[in-house]
């Protein structure tokens, strides 16, 4: 039997470091490459952008009764895993009550409050509500003009999503939207909201009533049109709320927003009546995040999470599996996030690096005048905005910054990247190289040893 008391602690060749007690590393072994896997840290939570966990902030419009009243005012949450922004989903007639007078003091109220800590942010903006205490998510204005709605049971007031004046009101509205917000880099994505019940793309709790290929089509165009800069999702259930109105006409509807390029959102994870039914992770159709993740981001709401059972919920692992399955940049969930992290520790730890991208530095290569990096994402999905892979050279007193044409949104998950560079003139032997990656001038952190981190970049190797 090996005895491990034996192993002692050896010197890397080519950094002169000691390894510690474990003397191998897989990868490859040839001549002028480094071996840099011993500096992955998998235990450190990365803070970086346009990923992570968010908090549903504001659910079924201003109109919340005790909702928002379960939290501490002053807890910002900052102990939170990778929690990257709060989600604002209200209504249409919360923000114009009168034509033409916008009201948009709570919302900046809060985007003004949060962002201080670095939070960014979501919009849902909804038309119906289902709940005769807001019958005028769509402006009374807008009825009053002729627009033409449903009157249901108990006060509810549903638009008709397809009405002329309906929409001829809305595009005017979303395009005073899309102006305010679309350039407003605290702004993390939109959802398409304007279409069905609390924005889900489907009619319960309403008319139940299905409409054209073509009024679908322009509830996204509303969205993509106005935020051109924005990742826009679609509802999973624009799709899946749908199927009664023909095979045919669905996954035209389907290719139509994978043609735009649209991310996907899915508000329904361990909830009950999906459990059980053909998938462990309790996707509804699990097959339709293959169409839409490598265009856009992929949002997983989990179910009000004081509300599942533990038979659906399963200690975690349907979700994180839902996760994993469907390529997801952001899970969150109804309700103060405080009572869940408190419950669920490790399951948001483990998630909060995993959601989107997660870059590691598996080992560089010199091979004549070229430099190859090998990197390598081990996160559940991508990253859908371009950063600045830049190499740092030092040698004998002299500095230069080359930046690498390398695109980091064709890094995949579970695929080891390969990226390289010519050395410049003046330097080609004797220098020290360091790695950095940027979102303009704020570091993306790679899951390296951070001993090794220093101004943005993490210092790779001698040659």
């Amino acid at each position: 039997m090996f005895n491990y008391q034996n192993v002692k602690p050896i010197d890397d060749p080519n950094n002169n470091t000691a390894i510690g007690q474990c003397p191998y590393f897989p990868g490859p072994e040839r001549k002028g490459y480094v071996n840099l896997r011993k500096y992955a840290d998998e235990l450190t939570i990365l803070k970086n952008p346009h990923k992570g966990w968010y908090w549903h902030y504001i659910d079924n419009g201003f109109f919340r009764g005790a909702y928002r009243e379960d939290h501490d005012p002053n807890d910002r949450l900052l102990d939170f895993p990778g929690l990257n922004h709060l989600y604002l989903r209200f209504d249409w007639g919360d923000i114009e009550k009168e034509e033409g007078k916008l009201d948009w003091s709570y919302i900046d109220k809060i985007m003004d409050e949060w962002e201080k800590f670095d939070y960014r942010f979501s919009l849902r903006i909804c038309t119906y509500e289902g709940d005769g205490k807001m019958p005028f998510a769509t402006p009374e204005y807008v009825y009053k003009a002729g627009a033409r709605g449903y009157e249901l049971s108990n006060g509810r007031l549903e638009p008709d999503y397809g009405d002329p004046v309906f929409l001829e009101m809305l595009s005017a509205f979303m395009a005073k939207v899309g102006g305010k917000f679309n350039h407003d880099p605290r702004i993390e994505l939109i959802d398409v909201g304007t279409f069905g019940t609390w924005g889900e793309g489907h009619t319960a709790a309403g008319s139940m009533k299905f409409y054209p290929l073509e009024v679908m089509k322009k509830h996204i165009d509303l969205h993509k049109d106005n935020f051109p800069d924005k990742p826009v999702l679609l509802n999973d259930d624009h799709i899946n709320a749908r199927w009664d109105v023909g095979k045919a006409d669905n996954l035209a509807l389907l290719d139509y927003a994978v043609e735009k390029k649209l991310g996907l959102d899915d508000d329904s994870v361990c909830v009950s009546c999906y459990s059980g039914k053909r998938t462990y992770n309790t996707l509804r159709t699990p097959w339709m995040f293959e169409r839409f993740w490598k265009n856009g981001p992929i949002v997983l709401e989990f179910e009000h999470y004081h509300m599942v059972k533990p038979t659906v919920f399963k200690g975690g692992y349907p979700f994180l599996d839902a996760l994993r399955t469907a390529h997801a940049t952001f899970a969150g969930f109804h309700g103060y996030p405080r009572p869940w992290l408190e419950r669920e520790p490790y399951l948001t730890e483990y998630a909060a690096n995993r959601l989107g991208y997660w870059y590691f530095i598996n080992g560089v290569e010199k091979d004549g005048e070229t430099v190859k990096l090998y990197l390598e994402n081990r996160g559940f999905g991508k990253s859908y905005h371009k950063f600045d892979l830049i190499a740092r050279l030092n040698a004998d007193g002299i500095q230069k910054d080359i930046q690498i044409p390398a695109d980091n949104r064709d890094w995949l998950p579970g695929e080891e990247i390969c990226v390289e560079f010519t050395l410049p003139k003046e330097i080609k032997t004797n220098f020290n190289l360091s790695l950095g990656l940027f979102e303009n001038t704020r570091p993306i952190e790679f899951a390296f040893d951070k001993k090794r981190y220093k101004e943005g970049f993490y210092e790779l190797c001698n040659f």
